[in-house]
């Protein structure tokens, strides 16, 4: 995958009416129609004030999908980005009707408009056979002629192939998607060697695959496997890892079974899995090894002691980390010990050695910042999914409209 685009930067935006397709996504509580918190927002304010302060700018979002309880209209996300922002923002609850093209033609310069859930537009989400025939779509047509510059923002959504995030005919990358593929560019192009990738968390196969790609293609020294991927690899060979432990990775195992053994036998030397892991012993962490799995048969929610100490070992020797998902189920305080020590692990290769460590958001981003650690690592993403499949070595559609429909410097 090229990574190649222009950039908020390359342009300048002063006294342009900018259009800017966000990731708001919040949590909401439904009760008191309030956002309870959004790391996004809080991500957003700051580039509104820094870079955009002296634009005209409207803000394109979506908030869940149709028929969740949370999808609601985005009054209430534009309250939030006020009481942050400190300025007055405007709401229409129109996505690209009369009532929204005529606060777009009458937004002043320092103001900032916010238009309503573009999932409300049954168009947003349908699929389309090209970027031509997203382009042709009526609210490509009403809005892009109102707007300088569209800035596309979303890199939580950098997946998906929906009309704003593709569909505009020219787009600059934003301030928070330009800072992904910077450090992301650093792991995909030449990286520095070793290279180590964590792996843990749900999206076993997925992680599997990314993985592979990354051995294949000759960039990966060595994995850290735990969570289900090392129970989706231990079953492949034959281990008995406990029936709530097979449950969760039965499909991916049936459907992908000799190919996990076979790139196991390649790659074996460089894959390494998990000596000893953790149970829940009535709120206790228990020490279990691998054969004990099948006997106790509950949930090995953790990596023990002494494949923690052999990760340690293999991170401080590497120059290139990159964590996508946790050793542990981290939601549980009797899991989260590996998850805490590998992040610390992280922070010490990063001040000692001048290692690039990069942590794909999610609980480790979590766990990171509850220990006061997220600076100390070089870059959390703010997008496990997105991360992961660019890992994986896909052309993400957000990346590949960017990179061509680039406007030019």
């Amino acid at each position: 995958m090229k990574i190649d685009y222009t950039s908020y930067k390359d342009v300048d935006l002063k006294g342009k009416k900018i259009l800017m397709r966000v990731d708001i996504n919040s949590n909401i509580d439904l009760d008191k129609m309030e956002i309870r918190d959004s790391p996004r927002i809080r991500a957003l304010v700051p580039a509104l004030n820094e870079y955009f302060k002296e634009s005209a700018v409207i803000i394109l979002a979506h908030q869940s999908r149709p028929g969740n309880e949370d999808f609601t209209d985005l009054d209430i996300h534009a309250r939030e980005i006020e009481k942050h922002l400190g300025r007055p923002v405007k709401f229409v609850k129109d996505i690209f009707g009369n009532q929204a093209k005529q606060a777009i033609k009458e937004l002043k310069l320092g103001e900032v408009l916010v238009l309503n859930n573009v999932r409300k537009w049954d168009g947003e989400m349908a699929k389309y056979k090209s970027f031509s025939d997203a382009e042709n779509t009526e609210m490509v047509k009403a809005l892009y002629p109102l707007v300088d510059y569209v800035i596309v923002d979303a890199f939580g959504a950098a997946h998906r192939a929906h009309v704003s995030i593709v569909g505009w005919p020219k787009m600059l990358a934003g301030p928070i998607t330009d800072k992904e593929l910077n450090a992301l560019k650093k792991i995909m192009d030449i990286p520095d060697k070793p290279m180590a990738m964590l792996i843990g968390g749900a999206k076993a196969i997925d992680k599997f695959k990314a993985m592979k790609y990354n051995f294949d293609n000759e960039k990966l020294d060595y994995a850290l496997c735990s969570g289900l991927t090392a129970i989706l690899i231990f079953e492949a060979l034959g281990k008995n890892m406990g029936e709530p432990n097979q449950k969760i990775i039965a499909k991916d195992l049936e459907e992908n079974k000799s190919m996990i053994k076979e790139t196991y036998e390649k790659y074996k030397d460089k894959i390494i899995l998990p000596e000893d892991l953790v149970i829940d012993d009535n709120g206790n962490r228990k020490i279990i090894s691998i054969d004990e799995a099948g006997t106790y048969n509950t949930t090995t929610g953790d990596i023990g002691p002494k494949t923690e100490e052999k990760f340690k070992d293999i991170i401080m020797k590497c120059k290139t980390i990159v964590a996508n998902g946790p050793p542990g189920i981290f939601e549980k305080e009797v899991f989260r010990e590996a998850t805490n020590e590998m992040v610390k692990a992280m922070v010490k290769a990063t001040k000692e050695k001048g290692a690039l460590t990069i942590i794909g958001g999610g609980e480790m981003g979590a766990a990171a910042s509850m220990a006061g650690l997220a600076n100390d690592v070089s870059f959390i993403s703010t997008a496990g999914g997105a991360m992961l499949e660019i890992l994986s070595g896909k052309d993400l559609p957000m990346i590949r409209a960017l990179r061509e429909k680039k406007v030019s410097k």
